[in-house]
């Protein structure tokens, strides 16, 4: 039996999506991308723009939600509206009736289960005015803890700064950011067909998933090698699937850093601003992750309903890693930043 009792139940989820019914209605409803289309009484369609698949119920469902968590001994889940789904990268007029729609529904799901979640609002990235319009309300009025924000947002120190009403926002209510992969509303990305998903070239998904990691590693420097989260020290901030292939470049940085900055102190150090959630990876990557971030700064996240909660949990139970570690994981670190919003979790 383990030594921590953390390995066994009381987890804390920081990665998860929930689509309210009445999202999923509009989408329905919806010609164009995002959208889903119902094909027989049995199946239905998620169009994204990055492809098609069948659509899962499990993101609408959140009593089988709560079935699943009680299942796998997970006491809580932050829920955020699906990045990849494009929703607030779309044009603001097009964008905000759904993010209220997603925010509003959130609302609801935390209100009918009283501690079993957390919120993020949705925002419509295409207008920062109306972003922070609608973060305000968010925290305010349906009680969430920060907003989800596109990992693209942060490709350079300059778009960063077009976020900076946001964080002085986060800063002032000391918010909760958590940074997942999605696009910018400027960029013209490609359209993928049904048939770009299908069978052919064995190497259109794993370059998909490398790209999706790219971006979050791009995302993950601009953070942690600029001053932009210095200005914001109220604000806590996690990335997606542990920094994407950040951790495993790392070491490149130091030595290229010992050759063009000799005697400066180590880069190293910069990766203990952030926290990374280990959604969607296996034990060798939350290994690795741990030498570059800190085990006090790697957070349990499933992806669900993309990719199975248990997954997650294997995961960090069977990386090669002290008891005291997979605690700090599986609950102890976000207990620490949640709690700054329920004192009972910070006890």
């Amino acid at each position: 039996m383990p030594d921590f009792p953390e390995l066994q139940n009381m987890t804390i989820d920081m990665h998860a999506h929930y689509l309210p019914p009445a999202l999923a209605d509009r989408l329905r409803e919806r010609k164009f991308l995002p959208r889903i289309e119902r094909v027989s009484a049995s199946q239905e369609l998620f169009h994204r723009p990055f492809g098609t698949t069948d659509f899962d119920p499990a993101y609408v469902d959140i009593e089988r939600r709560i079935e699943m968590l009680d299942e796998l001994d997970i006491e809580i889940q932050l829920l955020s509206l699906p990045g990849l789904i494009g929703i607030d990268s779309l044009p603001s007029a097009e964008a905000l009736p759904m993010i209220r729609t997603f925010n509003d529904g959130l609302a609801e799901a935390l209100h009918r289960f009283p501690g079993r979640f957390f919120g993020l609002t949705g925002l419509p990235m295409a207008d920062i005015a109306e972003a922070a319009s609608e973060l305000r309300r968010g925290v305010s009025e349906l009680g969430f803890i920060g907003a989800i924000l596109p990992i693209n947002c942060f490709a350079t120190v300059a778009e960063a700064e077009k976020l900076e009403p946001l964080f002085r926002i986060g800063n002032e209510l000391g918010l909760h950011f958590f940074v997942h992969p999605g696009r910018r509303p400027d960029e013209v990305v490609p359209m993928l067909t049904a048939a770009a998903t299908g069978p052919g070239w064995p190497g259109t998904l794993p370059l998909r998933a490398l790209n999706v990691q790219t971006n979050i590693a791009n995302a993950t420097v601009t953070l942690l090698y600029s001053n932009f989260l210095d200005r914001y020290p109220n604000v806590t901030l996690h990335v997606a699937n542990l920094g994407g292939t950040y951790p495993m470049v790392e070491e490149r940085i130091v030595n290229l850093s010992r050759v063009r900055n000799p005697g400066q102190p180590p880069v190293t150090e910069r990766a203990r601003k952030i926290y990374a959630d280990c959604g969607s990876l296996g034990p060798e990557a939350i290994e690795i992750a741990i030498r570059v971030f800190g085990a006090d700064r790697i957070l349990l996240g499933s992806d669900t309903p993309t990719f199975k909660a248990e997954w997650a949990l294997s995961a960090v139970r069977e990386a090669e890693i002290p008891d005291n570690e997979k605690a700090a994981i599986l609950r102890g670190n976000a207990a620490r930043i949640l709690g700054r919003y329920d004192s009972s979790l910070a006890a």
